[in-house]
């Protein structure tokens, strides 16, 4: 049985059912508006060290049990760039990577140092999953949701979606942001495509395709529309992940009515639609454009950055007010631009249309749509060098000093001499002072994990089998992790990509 390679530009891309090499794209034609770590119970106040990886090996295995098989397909992408979809049947680094198909009788072999992405399909996700009440940044990179314990002066300790407790030695930990019981979400998804109306993008130039959903996420790798009404408040705060590969060029339809993407050269030869604004997010340049039928197209003004060529994947935040009739645009936590109507807020619908241009291949996710405050977040303010800890209140407050200690519902904070305590309801962010960056590359086995529903973790792999991912990290010490709770393993480069 010969292997297959599918490359879309620089990007080999797996789907739930199967994989689509689109020809060449050349138009510019606009076709759219544009559990096992574990510790003692944790009190403030008393401190347990944190695992150590070199002095607590994990068990052996004599006999690795198959992997939980997916409800769609896993995808094996090799350092030769061969891929292969199918189901991963177990994993042991060092050793061999055992990969099954049903039209086959005998799994596949491998050395697993050969391996370039692991591509998990949706699987079954009985267990209990515990509240995600805090998302956390650590100096390495890895960031992650997750539900307070407790904090020592030695580590935090928090419950994690894909492992259970983990204990973060403090000094690796830079700053979290605190989610809260009253913050109520419009949507969050995807979870299907259940509820989403595709649309048809036909042109001469393009060929047109339609949106796939997979473990949390929509793909597009050709030319295609998916919209939804949601129900969009007058005050509006709109949040997705997106990854791309190639030349991205998606239109995001703002207040819309109407569920088909809209040409907008014959935009007056459409079925009736009220008026929307379609956010236009390119590789060059961002801009927002107001759309009514017999009506000229308003540009509200477009703004080159080169935010989108230093990388392949952004965090989008859209704010919306019609009482000043403004959008704005952050990118990553950055401020972009602000756009303000002067003719007033055109937007008459409730939904939201995603078009993407058929440019390159499209990933979105993690979408989260609700009201807002009319406030901005002020980026990170407390310098690494800085020996005090910084604490935002929700109220817009800051207060200088030193986190001491916390329980599942309340902080210590001490203020000069003073120990106050502070209830977690009232805190937005914490960010710790004298904690650097300290980014690397992967070393040798060892991967960069996505986790369904964003965030991702830096460990190194050494085996896969039955439900659960072993592995270790320099930070957390030994760990056993949910396969469920995984969309991607990316492991350390090990031969060149091809050149862009």
């Amino acid at each position: 049985m010969s292997k297959q390679r599918i490359h879309i530009g620089t990007w080999t891309i797996a789907l739930s059912l199967c994989c689509i090499l689109p020809g060449r794209l050349q138009a510019q034609d606009t076709i759219e508006e544009l559990g096992t770590n574990t510790p003692a119970p944790i009190a403030s106040g008393t401190t347990q060290p944190a695992p150590e990886a070199s002095k607590t090996p994990l068990a052996t295995v004599p006999e690795l049990e198959p992997a939980t098989p997916p409800l769609s397909k896993d995808m094996l992408l090799l350092v030769n760039g061969d891929q292969l979809s199918g189901m991963l049947h177990t994993f042991e680094y060092p050793g061999k990577t055992l990969w099954n198909r049903t039209d086959i009788n005998t799994p596949f072999e491998f050395d697993s140092e050969s391996l370039d992405e692991i591509v998990l399909g949706d699987r079954p996700n009985e267990n209990s999953i515990p509240k995600e009440r805090l998302r956390l940044q650590l100096a390495n990179g890895d960031t992650y949701t997750g539900d307070l314990v407790g904090l020592t002066a030695d580590y935090l300790a928090i419950d994690t979606p894909f492992s259970g407790r983990l204990n973060i030695p403090r000094q690796h930990w830079q700053w979290a942001e605190f989610m809260h019981s009253d913050t109520k979400f419009i949507f969050e998804g995807p979870k299907g495509l259940d509820g989403w109306t595709m649309g048809k993008v036909t042109t001469k130039e393009l060929d047109g395709g339609d949106w796939a959903y997979r473990n949390g996420a929509f793909y597009a790798l050709k030319a295609a529309s998916i919209a939804r009404i949601i129900g969009m408040p007058d005050r509006m705060r709109m949040e997705f992940d997106m990854e791309w590969k190639g030349s991205l060029n998606l239109a995001v339809a703002l207040y819309t009515d109407y569920l088909q993407p809209v040409s907008l050269a014959d935009k007056d030869l459409e079925p009736n639609f009220g008026g929307f604004y379609s956010l236009q997010l390119t590789s060059y340049a961002v801009n927002v454009l107001m759309v009514k039928q017999k009506e000229p197209l308003q540009y509200l003004g477009m703004t080159q950055t080169p935010i989108f060529r230093q990388s392949e994947k952004a965090h989008i935040d859209v704010r919306t007010n019609k009482s000043d009739n403004s959008i704005s645009l952050l990118v990553n936590g950055k401020l972009i631009k602000r756009w303000v109507d002067q003719g007033g807020f055109a937007g008459v619908g409730k939904g939201i249309r995603l078009v993407h241009q058929g440019q390159g291949a499209l990933r979105v996710s993690n979408i989260k749509i609700r009201e807002w405050d009319g406030r901005f977040e002020a980026p990170p303010t407390n310098h690494p060098q800085s020996t005090q800890d910084l604490l935002t209140l929700r109220n817009g407050d800051k207060l200088v000093g030193k986190l001491v200690g916390a329980s599942a519902d309340t902080l210590q904070y001490q203020l000069g001499e003073t120990v106050t305590d502070i209830a977690l309801d009232e805190v937005e962010k914490i960010e710790m002072g004298g904690i650097q960056d300290a980014v690397r590359p992967l070393r040798k086995g060892e991967v960069n994990a996505t986790l369904v529903g964003g965030g991702h973790i830096q460990f190194l792999l050494k085996r896969i089998g039955g439900d659960s991912i072993h592995g270790s990290s320099e930070i957390y010490g030994p760990l056993k992790m949910r396969l469920p709770a995984f969309e991607k393993l990316d492991f350390e480069r090990l031969a060149p990509k091809e050149s862009k």
